[in-house]
């Protein structure tokens, strides 16, 4: 039975049980019933009241658990092993206003990130990325941070978030070819691409330095 015909029936239930009440006694003294007959009826329906009262509570707190279940259920992750040539896109670049190409980091060991200032997960991953790119910089690794957001607040944010990786920004809408189709919908979502310009990895979620050491060294 859902919560919603559980405290409707309660409601239902007390207003029975109040209306008995009122009967039983209504013009007596003292609001007092005058014998055993009318002393049962009011006891019952002063536990009648009492046990819809009690479903209330019960069917309140029984929702809320699916409730929360709902809200912290962990966000979506996905990892998938490819081997797809990386399909060239442009993007600009966050402080030139320059235009870059994929194709122009081919030789190095590319991970493409693409966030969000809104996105959290997104945040909480920057400091990692940033030790990433400070560690493997000169073994041949590039981290391109791409952003679909207006210039000025990712300028902005990178005031309260220092970022060492390349940072660029899609100026207008763009349509990413495959295998980065839909990689603005769900963020954060990386790619892994090795020197010869092959997507070896996708990575879909947030994920700690470790694992993308332990991803990214194999290539370098």
């Amino acid at each position: 039975m859902g919560t919603g015909m559980v405290i409707g029936m309660s409601i239902v239930m007390i207003l029975i049980g109040v209306l008995f009440l009122y009967l039983l006694l209504k013009g007596k003294k003292a609001g007092q019933p005058r014998d055993q007959l009318e002393v049962i009826g009011a006891a019952l329906s002063g536990l009648l009241v009492i046990s819809a009262l009690a479903l209330m509570v019960m069917a309140t707190k029984s929702s809320t658990p699916r409730s929360m279940a709902v809200e912290e259920r962990p966000p979506v992750i996905e990892d998938i092993t490819l081997e797809v040539p990386a399909s060239d896109f442009s993007f600009t670049g966050l402080h030139d206003d320059a235009e870059y190409s994929l194709s122009d980091f081919k030789g190095n060991v590319v991970l493409i990130n693409f966030w969000a200032t809104w996105c959290v997960p997104c945040l909480i991953e920057i400091p990692d990325l940033n030790r990433l790119q400070e560690k493997y910089r000169d073994q041949g690794l590039v981290i391109v941070s791409i952003s679909d957001e207006e210039k000025e607040l990712l300028l902005e944010f990178e005031k309260r978030l220092p970022m060492v990786t390349t940072r660029m920004r899609f100026p207008e809408l763009v349509r990413l070819p495959s295998p980065f189709t839909g990689a603005l919908e769900i963020r954060p979502s990386s790619f892994i691409i090795d020197r010869e310009g092959t997507v070896r990895r996708y990575l879909l979620g947030a994920r700690s330095y470790g694992f993308f050491e332990r991803v990214i060294t194999p290539f370098l």
